[in-house]
């Protein structure tokens, strides 16, 4: 019975030891599958968070403590080994120069054992990448070397130095393969190889040598350079003489006509954001020059610049201008700096027409309340307007788009000066001025170094022509596919890049100059408008234009481009190329080299006067196109004060249908390009 009982007794635990077993096992399994769990919940929600640098950082700090601490302990031991010796030297001395062999040779032991320790720590010292530990390291023996060459004559006795303080213990051999601690060093940032700023670091207090690293670190993507930038070195200085007729007065608009929409930038656009253009004061992101960019671009004053952002620029550029006042009877123009073009895109799409007036009208009925109006009635304002002046003509025509709003058609704005990136060729009172390029140079230098460059560039220029753009399927007359037609059938002599979608390359700055840079003739057909930025990339490129349309080019900027368009550039008649009449390889082939090397010189003088400088900068003796709009304002607003001191209206007394023809020729007879304006750009083109 007591038998049965023991056995039932132990059957009875063995079954509570099995069923305790299976549950710790139970809730092992549990809580290993819940930790795997929250491990994977906190990583997801670092990656979504964006936590991924913090932890490189962390490792990265780690990695650096390790390899200061092993730097810290071989600077000791090459301190301890220089002690020694200098303690050697002054017990030496101290005896007259004589003293006891045995002593001597019990010192060289000593140093023997530091010099074996200090060998094996030497690959530390002596590879690193920039050299900085290895400079210490021949400093300290430097000086020891010099304080035993300065033995003679002995000073005077001396007492004895204090002890030097005791070597860091070594631990014994690791088993294994040991990574080298020389290969270490490579990675050390420079402000850890060299210690806090070329001083040595301070040795750890408790002399303990840390294990060195079991595997070797993992390299760290360098960080990206720098981008280029360059100080300006020219003040402004203000001249009285030299400002007589050139002062200018900046109205002191409220912050929603301006630095309110730069504020607000997202709401800029609705398909990009354009915060990113507005940096550097408009110019845009800075393009840094690397093996990417194939040696396209120079070291400075290059940004990825909008096309849109002139308006911020030439405020910008205007803060710099040498002949400001505060004194508006005293100015000879009134700058107005409503950044028209940027009010204006955010209302484009998905709105009335009387949101899209209504900055417009509120800004004109401001201007009409101020005295610096009622002197001239603005006949002495301008503004900027950074966008094709379409988008500020609105019809009231109903069979006309709706498209853009009214401010050029306001009676306030036809009184003033407007310039624009595309002017209209039947009104008076808006002048195109060139589109903003990529290149911002923020000295003469600059200016002149990139204009040697593309001279030093013809022989580079493989292809005859080129085009960049996209065909306008919507647009049934549009030439352009029948110039992407005879762009293919041309094979290696002509360069097509295409620009259909917004991933293509045409929105990449250093594919669209490398195209350019590449090529003798740049096609510039007209496209959504008469107009193209890529005209002034492909003249900074050392790219001979070649025109289709008078309203391109020869018409709009008669501020920045010569009269005489024949030396800078080619004209081609749409029609002929829309007819079949003309094939574009065969015009261009023929010119001769001498003119082709004419053209280009003069294409390359004028990358001056089509490029805005640095905002923040002032060149000293080349004038930009900023430079030139202003001089353009002045001349413009001076002749018509002249006018009206007079009673006379020639400015203004004319058809203005036929405005593009009193600008260019100064007169109204017949001429050639009659067909190209005789009626609207729609039916033209």
């Amino acid at each position: 019975m007591t038998y049965r009982r023991v056995v039932l007794h132990n059957g009875a635990r063995a079954n509570r030891g099995g069923l305790m077993q299976r549950s710790i096992m139970a809730v092992c399994r549990t809580q290993f599958w819940f930790v795997i769990f929250a491990v994977f919940a906190m990583w997801s929600l670092l990656i979504y968070l964006n936590y991924s640098s913090l932890i490189s950082s962390v490792a990265l700090l780690a990695k650096q403590y390790v390899y200061s601490v092993n730097q810290e302990e071989a600077i000791l031991i090459k301190t301890t080994l220089a002690s020694n010796r200098n303690h050697s030297i002054a017990k030496e001395t101290s005896h007259g120069g004589g003293g006891d062999h045995d002593h001597d040779h019990d010192h060289d032991d000593d140093d023997a054992k530091i010099v074996g320790v200090v060998e094996r720590e030497e690959e530390f010292l002596v590879k690193p990448s920039n050299g900085k530990v290895s400079e210490i390291a021949n400093e300290v023996e430097t000086e020891t070397s010099k304080n035993v060459g300065e033995i003679a004559p002995p000073p005077p006795p001396s007492p004895p130095p204090p002890p030097p303080p005791p070597l860091p213990k070594r631990k014994g051999k690791r088993k294994g393969k040991r990574w080298s601690r020389g290969q270490g060093g490579k990675n050390l940032p420079i402000h850890q190889q060299a210690g806090n700023g070329g001083e040595t670091d301070q040795v750890n207090s408790n002399n303990e040598t840390p294990p060195p690293p079991l595997s070797p670190p993992s390299p760290s993507p360098p960080p990206p350079p720098p981008p280029p930038v360059r100080e300006c070195k020219v003040q402004v200085i203000r001249n009285q003489e030299s400002c007589v007729g050139r002062y200018i007065y900046v109205h002191s608009l409220p912050r929603r006509y301006n630095a309110d929409l730069i504020r607000d930038c997202r709401s800029l656009d609705l398909w990009m954001d354009m915060c990113q253009y507005t940096k550097n004061s408009g110019l845009g992101p800075p393009i840094i020059p690397d093996s990417d960019h194939h040696g396209v671009f120079s070291d400075f004053g290059w940004y990825v610049t909008n096309q849109f952002l002139l308006e911020v620029i030439f405020h910008n550029r205007m803060k710099q201008y040498d002949c400001l006042t505060n004194d508006s009877s005293q100015a000879a123009a009134i700058f107005v700096p409503f950044y028209a073009g940027l009010d204006v895109a955010r209302r484009l799409w998905n709105t009335d027409a009387r949101v899209r007036d209504s900055s417009s009208i509120e800004l004109v009925k401001w201007l009409r309340r101020r005295p610096e109006w009622k002197r001239y009635w603005g006949r002495d304002h301008f503004f900027i307007g950074g966008r094709i002046t379409w988008d500020f003509r609105r019809s009231e025509n109903r069979k006309d788009p709706d498209w853009g709003n009214r401010l050029l058609y306001l009676p306030e704005a036809k009184n003033m000066t407007a310039l624009v990136i595309e002017s209209s060729p039947w009104n008076n009172n808006d002048f195109g001025i060139p589109y903003p390029t990529y290149f911002h140079p923020s000295t003469d230098e600059e200016v002149f170094q990139w204009q040697n460059r593309m001279r030093k560039q013809q022989h580079k220029r493989r292809y005859l022509f080129s085009f960049a753009g996209a065909p306008r399927p919507d647009r049934p007359d549009s030439i352009r596919n029948q110039i992407i037609n005879q762009c293919e059938d041309a094979g290696g002599k002509c360069k097509l890049l295409h620009c259909s979608n917004w991933g293509n390359k045409c929105h990449k700055p250093a594919e669209l100059m490398k195209v350019f840079q590449s090529s003798v003739f740049c096609l510039q057909p007209p496209g959504d408008s008469y107009t193209r930025r890529s005209t002034f990339d492909s003249i900074l490129a050392g790219c001979i234009p070649v025109f289709f349309h008078p309203g391109s080019a020869y018409i709009q900027y008669l501020w920045h481009l010569p009269k005489e368009f024949t030396k800078y550039s080619v004209f081609i008649s749409m029609y002929d190329v829309r007819k079949g009449k003309v094939r574009i390889e065969r015009v261009l082939s023929r010119i001769s080299a001498q003119r082709v090397e004419a053209m280009r010189d003069e294409v390359i003088s004028l990358i001056p006067k089509i490029v805005y400088a640095d905002p923040r900068c002032r060149l000293e003796t080349t004038e930009d196109a900023f430079d030139l709009s202003v001089k353009g304002v002045l001349e413009r607003v001076e002749r018509i004060k002249e006018d009206m001191s007079k009673g006379r209206n020639h400015s203004f007394a004319y058809d203005e249908r036929t405005a593009w023809k009193y600008r260019w020729l100064g007169k109204l007879e017949e001429h050639e390009w009659d067909p190209y304006f005789s009626g609207t750009f729609e039916y033209q083109n």
